[in-house]
């Protein structure tokens, strides 16, 4: 009699033993899945593993019994390697969302004239250099300190106004000018200053991190209602780096209720900044809302947590290469566009109706202001637009066909302080009680006007918000928190 452990249908059994155990593992560990479905699926699974190894190593019923243990055993093993991979790939995905750097990377560089004759960092050496007073104290010292490290000294004119600095630059009554990159985009909006990358340029780099401010209130995901900052910078490239917050939503979830507030507040909306002493923003002055991401995502959400009196659970925060990249990995998306323009992002025509966009179609379609009559609050209705067809295209069975590139997508293009425990608790939750989610969109308004802006120095075009809009939204809010249909949507 052959010992069991000579047969070869033992050591197949063992191997599916083995990928059913490690299927299992990687079930538990994702912990997506409830544990009335998570349960059975392991049962299911180790009593098919049992008579797998019944026919395989202990039946004497012949080549039948093998071949039907054989096949059995095939089948078990591609589910489970397949069903592992998946696991590992969300999980990956996941984690590279919540373990991102906790530090920012800045860069302050020296700028001069395209045209002129400085070419490098020594040109500089003896030159003077304009540098804000305000704005970027440690950068801007930080840049002059790696100079003088490279044997460059040089002469500094001090201004409270960037337009200022960056006009005397350009009729050459100074030599240069130091300047945080990110605030080349707030003086391009500025009349007159539209081409200014074009007409200056960096000499020398000075690139430093600073640490993050932890910002995360953690709730139970599954059963208590909870905002999210959803904030968008403008930039290309690395997440990790400080932009303007373009596009700024606060997302109001109720998982108990199924239901999700959207609430949209345009770029322009002139606020009071709120941050911590250590991030550097202009506490307690005015100005606007863009402009402080300059400082990090925290600032940003602890402005708008001042303005509309809540707390801000997590912030997920995306740049335009996340937009593209996710977009194009779920194979386009479908919007309701119900505007005819052309977008000045892309030189996209869009006109009104259901129209299929790839990454960079939707991009320009949500960057696009200038062609409507409500500029920026239009804006903000299109990027929620495109936001519910992004969920709306993730929550299909359209992505298994292309679920690693999208997990890869995922991990890559977004940052969030929301741990996989929070992410996936809310997931688990929805799965165990089946049901569609009630989306409600809401939009704050204002008036425009001319104010000064605290990161600029200067004036500029802001928004004046109406206080009865967020006063609605406010409410609206509180109905989602208590698990009441909110009064105020859609009429923003």
């Amino acid at each position: 009699m052959t010992h069991f452990w000579k047969k070869p249908g033992f050591y197949v059994s063992l191997i599916a033993l083995l990928c059913v155990g490690f299927f299992s593992f990687s079930l538990y560990r994702i912990g997506i899945l409830p544990v009335k479905f998570m349960v059975p699926i392991i049962i299911i699974f180790l009593i098919l593993w049992l008579i797998i190894a019944i026919l395989l190593v202990r039946s004497d019923g012949g080549w039948g019994s093998r071949i039907v243990g054989g096949i059995l055993a095939l089948g078990l093993i591609v589910s489970t390697v397949f069903g592992s991979y998946y696991l590992q790939v969300t999980y990956g995905a996941l984690n590279l969302m919540t373990q991102g750097s906790d530090k920012t990377t800045k860069v302050t560089s020296v700028y001069v004239l395209n045209n002129g004759v400085i070419t490098d960092a020594q040109g500089l050496q003896g030159r003077r250099i304009g540098k804000l007073n305000n704005i970027n104290a440690e950068g801007t010292q930080g840049c002059l300190d790696a100079l003088a490290a490279e044997g460059v000294s040089v002469e500094t004119q001090d201004y409270d106004s960037s337009i200022q600095m960056v006009n005397d630059l350009k009729g050459q009554a100074i030599d240069g000018v130091i300047l945080d990159q990110s605030y080349l985009s707030t003086i391009e909006d500025m009349e007159g200053q539209e081409n200014i990358r074009e007409e200056i340029k960096p000499v020398f780099d000075y690139k430093y991190t600073v640490e993050k401010v932890d910002s995360a209130s953690s709730v139970d995901t599954a059963t208590q209602p909870f905002n999210v900052l959803i904030s968008g910078i403008d930039t290309y490239g690395q997440i990790e780096e400080t932009s303007r917050s373009d596009v700024n939503m606060i997302a109001s979830v109720n998982p108990k209720t199924k239901e999700v507030l959207l609430i949209s507040i345009p770029r322009d909306f002139y606020v009071e900044t709120a941050c911590e002493p250590s991030m550097g923003c202009a506490l307690g002055q005015m100005d606007k809302l863009t402009h402080t991401g300059l400082h990090g995502v925290a600032t940003t959400e602890m402005t708008l947590e001042k303005l509309f009196g809540i707390d801000i659970n997590y912030y997920v925060r995306v740049n335009f290469s996340s937009l593209e990249n996710i977009i194009n990995e779920l194979g386009g998306i479908d919007v309701e566009n119900v505007d005819s323009f052309t977008s000045l992002h892309g030189n996209y025509t869009f006109e009104p109706g259901i129209i299929h966009m790839d990454g960079p179609m939707a991009l320009g379609f949500v960057r696009e202001r200038y062609s409507f009559t409500e500029g920026d609050r239009e804006r903000g209705r299109n990027q929620m637009r495109v936001l519910n067809a992004i969920i709306d295209k993730a929550m299909s069975p359209a992505i298994l066909s292309n679920f690693s590139g999208i997990m890869n997508a995922v991990g890559n293009s977004f940052e969030t302080n929301m741990s996989v425990k929070d992410m996936t608790a809310l997931v688990n939750a929805q799965l165990a009680n089946s049901g569609g989610w009630s989306i409600y969109n809401y939009s704050v308004n204002g008036t425009g006007g001319t104010d000064f802006a605290a990161e600029l120095g200067d004036n500029a075009y802001v928004m004046y918000p109406d206080e009865a809009t967020i006063n609605n939204a406010k409410a609206d809010i509180d109905a989602v928190r208590n698990g009441e249909i909110p009064p105020y949507v859609n009429e923003g």
